[in-house]
């Protein structure tokens, strides 16, 4: 049993400049080798007891009962290690039903989703510095899982994990139906009420999609939009000084939104991601929206002469919704928020748009939605207990599900490919040799350089006296791992996780140990840039390091 407290009061100690924590960006994104300094210091806050506390001047540094201590001898092949963190989600036990669904419908209409909404956000990041900086978070965060998607199929199909699950259900149902009449009763519809979920949910998929992506997670006026009527709708029957916070919360939430926000920037995504939801979804699914728009449409080129049905002025429409939206300016949504009016939201056109997506999504789909979960769900509890059966030997773990786990494994290098190898680590030399001024990714800050050229790495240096960078090894993580400490056979931190490698972003479907690598950074790294890079030796007074255990040979002693 795991007992949770939650502290609130942590404050950020320091972190690499982005040159540094982000070196590679997207191009190194899930690649290895790999050069990235990718890790942050936090302090966590307490009370004068300490216990949990909201912020406050009075806080103290919160005093654990144990801490990692720092092993600053490095990693060799071979050697055991642990990460411990909070893994999102796995589908280990996807069916070739999932598989098929994945590789010829969601992952292609992702990627394809996220592929505009990062060209449109490149214009812009490109054309202006200020809008770079305001983006980058958020088109990393795209970038991210387009990326992954991408890795994914490709994994799936080099893997042939299709064909892989295809087998075991025949060999499944082989054994089900050579089986007495209480193993048929009980597992016998067992696949074929997935299958139908499946089939079920292929009336419905494309339209959650781009629900998903392209509204919810789409132009950001929408979402914040839909934000602020639910919250405003939220007060009706509220005392005065409980409607005087929850809007004094709304204009702090606001404040910090159009802080990093560009209206040209959001109304291209507006245009173009309602513009795929038209032609991409049928129209027998369209929401009444897209009806409207094309009566303006044509009205309007009516007007001009000239009549296309086939062709819809998406741009033009969202310049009139964010002429016309409170939510498209700082200045116009302050002022409603001054005084909100639930009316006023509701026919706001930023508003209009994703409540007739999404009312329609839940009036057509919703009802389907539940017979799929339904349907999976029971489908899959009987699958796997029948699998368990079929092969007693075999030995089998639940699947990721936000919650702590535990992985083990070693530190390994790998074969991605024939006549391809990759080492276990990665050096400065290797920064060095990807540098390049031209590109924002691959620039290194002028003191690592005069750092790298004294070779000037204190006590981490490795033996060969160059500074390691990033090591992999075999455990298992998923996306929420992120900054999970790496531990050695003694509890002692050797690195911190941050990624996972390209040959392998099939895993969450299917792990394969041979490929699939976790991307840590070498805890040395972090204590070089923290140290010698940023001059913050107080930082490294605070923190216990451990003592040496390279030993001869005959001194190796036995775990503690």
């Amino acid at each position: 049993m795991l007992t949770y407290e939650t502290f609130k009061d942590v404050r950020l100690v320091g972190a690499p400049p982005s040159s540094i924590g982000k070196f590679g960006g997207d191009t190194d994104n899930w690649m290895w080798p790999r050069h990235t300094g990718d890790f942050a210091l936090y302090r966590i806050y307490t009370d004068a007891n300490g216990l949990p506390s909201e912020y406050s001047e009075d806080n103290i540094a919160y005093s654990p009962k144990h801490h990692l201590p720092i092993q600053l001898d490095g990693v060799s092949h071979g050697d055991y290690s642990m990460i411990l963190g909070f893994p999102g989600r796995t589908n280990r036990n996807l069916t070739s039903f999932g598989i098929k669904e994945a590789l010829e419908e969601s992952n292609p209409a992702i990627i394809e989703i996220r592929d505009k909404k990062l060209s449109v956000m490149k214009e812009y990041m490109s054309a202006d510095p200020e809008t770079n900086i305001k983006y980058a978070a958020k088109y990393a965060q795209v970038s991210n899982y387009w990326k992954y998607y991408i890795g994914q199929s490709k994994g799936l199909r080099r893997m042939k994990v299709y064909d892989k699950k295809l087998s075991l259900e025949n060999t499944f149902r082989a054994w089900v139906n050579s089986g007495d009449s209480i193993r048929k009763n009980k597992y016998g519809d067992a696949l074929e009420m997935i299958e139908e979920s499946y089939d079920i949910n292929s009336e419905l998929n494309l339209s959650r999609i781009y629900l998903n992506e392209g509204v919810f997670m789409g132009p950001e006026i929408l979402y914040f939009s839909y934000m602020i009527h639910n919250k405003v709708s939220a007060l009706e029957g509220k005392d005065k000084k409980e409607k005087n916070t929850v809007l004094e919360e709304l204009i702090a939430e606001a404040k910090e939104f159009y802080k990093n926000y560009n209206p040209s920037l959001d109304r291209s995504l507006l245009s173009s991601m309602l513009e795929m939801y038209y032609y991409n979804i049928d129209k027998l699914n369209h929401p009444e929206l897209f009806s409207k728009i094309e009566s303006k449409s044509k009205n309007d080129f009516i007007k001009r002469f000239v009549y296309s049905v086939d062709k819809i002025d998406f741009e033009s429409y969202a310049r009139k919704v964010f002429k016309n939206s409170v939510f498209s300016e700082e200045k116009k949504c302050l002022q409603f928020l001054n005084n909100p009016d639930i009316q006023k939201i509701k026919n706001d056109p930023a508003y209009k748009i994703i409540n007739s997506i999404y009312s329609h999504y839940l009036n057509t789909f919703y009802e389907k939605r539940k017979i799929v979960r339904k349907n999976k769900k029971i489908g899959s509890r009987l699958f796997l207990g029948g699998l368990k059966e079929m092969m007693p030997e075999k030995k089998w773990y639940p699947d990721a599900n936000s919650t702590l786990r535990l992985t083990y494994g070693n530190i390994y290098d790998y074969i991605p490919g024939d006549a391809m190898y990759y080492n276990y680590y990665t050096t400065i030399e290797g920064i060095m040799e990807k540098e390049d001024s031209s590109n924002s990714e691959f620039i290194i800050p002028k003191k690592l350089k005069e750092l790298y050229r004294l070779g000037d790495y204190g006590k981490y240096a490795d033996t060969n006296g160059t500074l390691r960078i990033n090591f992999i090894s075999n455990n298992d993580i998923t996306g929420g791992n992120s900054g999970s400490p790496v531990i050695n056979a003694w509890g002692e931190l050797i690195g911190t996780a941050f990624d996972g490698n390209w040959e392998a972003m099939s895993g969450d479907i299917a792990f394969e140990n041979e490929v699939q690598r976790t991307i840590s950074v070498d805890i040395r790294y972090i204590m070089f840039i923290i140290d010698k890079y940023a001059g913050a030796t107080h930082l490294i007074d605070e923190m216990t390091i451990a003592p040496s255990r390279v030993y001869d040979q005959d001194e190796i002693p036995t775990l503690e």
